[in-house]
């Protein structure tokens, strides 16, 4: 009777834990795209550096 009640209670953990998944999922999506953008943003600042300092040579 223990390990059933044990269980249960760690089907309905599973069962919020992933509830919480899929409502975050959009959130994590959407955190990514800004990391790419901004990953994008730095690496053309740092080329636009690399020029500006090339042609001040």
């Amino acid at each position: 009777m223990c390990n059933e009640v044990l269980a249960l209670e760690i089907r309905g953990r599973i069962h919020e834990l992933k509830s919480e998944q899929v409502r975050l999922k959009d959130f994590i999506q959407s955190d990514q795209v800004l990391f790419e953008a901004l990953e994008k943003a730095i690496s053309e600042l740092n080329w636009v550096l690399t020029k500006m300092e090339s042609e001040g040579e």
